[in-house]
């Protein structure tokens, strides 16, 4: 069994938050997809023909705002999905296809202007947690596997609850090595993370239209849920 959650603590300092859930078993993460290639490509075309303002879109604002909030220059280290959204908004932009998955999740996160991410939960553990750190958490960076950092305190972090590590850093900005999603990869949880007014029904489709696209593209078994201020935590069965 799977528990993932959110803290109390968190829903007390962002209660416009709602984070959408995919849970995906059995997935055939290994190939390409000449289809899902041209959807992500044509992602990346109508990004640069219309791009956003991400200073001052609501989209895009709401996420530098909270990550003020909780005492983070957004400039400096800004979330996962805006650095995309940075990145791809010019001419001729071009993003690697790491993997089936991957793809689905730099799709969705272009398309939606939503933070979308996740983890192979085969090498977490058993119960994931955003929460705030105490600072005593290990963090190692995907992009230095042998490089070990702690979190700052009360900074937001996505973590195995049993082992104290951490698989995102700052909320949704850099993720761990650990639970990285490969090609090899057959469970992982998928979070869609929504903030701002009447963000709900959003983050309801984008969470939906992630679980079909795996179903299509990874061939997965999906099951979806919410997380609120009313229902914190979601249990999977993994079998």
């Amino acid at each position: 069994m799977i528990e993932t959650r959110i803290s109390e603590q968190v829903f007390e300092k962002f209660q416009g938050f709602r984070r959408g859930i995919v849970f995906a078993r059995n997935m055939k993460n290994a190939g390409s997809s000449q289809e899902l290639e041209s959807l992500l490509n044509e992602a990346l075309e109508q990004a640069a023909s219309a791009p956003i303002d991400l200073k001052v879109d609501p989209r895009t604002k709401v996420w530098q705002d909270t990550y003020r909030e909780f005492g983070v220059n957004p400039n400096k280290f800004p979330p996962a999905h805006l650095a995309l959204l940075k990145r791809v908004q010019k001419p001729g932009a071009k993003i690697p296809f790491i993997n089936k998955t991957v793809a689905i999740m730099n799709y969705n996160s272009i398309r939606g202007v939503l933070p979308v991410g996740g983890d192979d939960v085969s090498q977490a553990g058993n119960t994931l947690e955003l929460r705030l750190a105490d600072g005593g958490e290990i963090f190692t960076p995907l992009s230095d596997p042998e490089k070990q950092e702690q979190p700052d305190p009360d900074e937001v972090i996505y973590i195995v609850a049993e082992t104290g590590e951490v698989m995102c850093r700052r909320w949704n900005w850099r993720n761990g090595y650990h639970t990285r999603i490969t090609e090899e990869t057959q469970t992982i949880v998928m979070n869609i993370d929504g903030l701002g007014e009447d963000i709900e029904s959003h983050t309801l489709a984008m969470r939906d239209r992630v679980a079909r696209m795996l179903e299509e593209f990874c061939a997965a078994e999906t099951e979806t849920a919410l997380l609120t201020p009313t229902q914190p935590f979601h249990r999977f069965e993994t079998s």
